[in-house]
């Protein structure tokens, strides 16, 4: 499955400071867009939805394309933040394929460049995630442990769920420096469900990249992304991704994302778009 915390380049783009540093963001939030975390510790809450589409065969020697739309709320008290979000997903894949936020679980068939499979158009609600972040007092850097379930709200009767629970651990690290430049590093590790009739394993996720401030309200970010696969007979996901964010007005934030899949079981290509409102 994909992790249930999001190490794409567009995490990164909207939850880094588009101001100065002293407001500087979470590095890796849990959400999609999740909420802001400032110097100032106070309250506040957020809306937040997106779109991603990708498409790839992930190893698999079949076509897989995957659109969904995500929807959340995120929640900030002090140095604690919560958040939970639902996604729909429409997905053309082999019918012995198991897509689950938007990564895959595969037979060993699936694992031979020389298997056929059929492929079919399924779409459905998908697995829900809660999430929740921890921001460390760390004097000159932006830092957070956090951890996540995924529930099994996706029907697996129809391939767009595991029908089993998830668990994740993280931690993200990032360093304001001068000029508007803001290294950063993310892990996580997730305790995969054992559901009937799959091999599957533990799997470990990491990211690091820079983001650049472009103007006041404006940023962008290029980072590179691994992540292990849970099915031994599929290989791992390697990719880079290029992403730019926008604050309009005080309240929204709009967030592009462009991914490049650079190994055989990384889609060849993601796309997505976030949109956060907080209040």
């Amino acid at each position: 499955m994909q992790k249930l915390i999001n190490f794409s380049v567009l995490t990164v783009v909207l939850v880094l400071p588009l101001a100065t540093p002293a407001e500087a963001r979470d590095a890796r939030n849990l959400s999609a867009s999740g909420p802001e975390v400032s110097a100032r510790h106070d309250s506040s809450a957020e809306v937040f939805g997106g779109v991603d589409y990708e498409q790839g065969t992930y190893g698999t020697g079949a076509k897989v394309e995957t659109a969904s739309a995500k929807i959340g709320v995120g929640l900030r008290r002090g140095r604690v933040r919560l958040a939970a979000a639902i996604p729909y997903i429409r997905t053309t894949a082999p019918v012995d394929v198991v897509v689950s936020q938007g990564g895959l679980f595969g037979t060993p068939l699936l694992g031979s460049s020389t298997s056929q499979t059929v492929r079919t158009r399924r779409e459905g609600i998908g697995d829900a995630a809660i999430e929740a972040a921890y921001d460390l007092p760390a004097a000159g850097f932006i830092a957070s442990i956090g951890a996540g379930v995924k529930l099994p709200t996706a029907s697996r009767t129809k391939g767009l769920g595991t029908g089993k629970v998830d668990y994740a651990v993280n931690a993200q690290i990032a360093r304001p420096l001068r000029g508007g430049i803001t290294p950063f590093a993310a892990a996580g590790y997730t305790f995969v469900g054992k559901p009937e009739g799959f091999a599957v394993r533990n799997t470990f996720a990491a990211s690091a990249g820079t983001r650049v401030a472009l103007s006041s309200r404006a940023s962008a970010v290029v980072s590179y992304s691994y992540e292990q696969s849970p099915a031994r007979s599929l290989a791992d996901r390697q990719s880079i991704g290029l992403g730019v964010g926008v604050g309009i007005g005080k309240k929204l934030q709009l967030g592009l994302q462009g991914d490049a899949g650079l190994s055989r079981g990384a889609p060849d290509v993601k796309l997505g778009l976030r949109l956060g409102a907080s209040f």
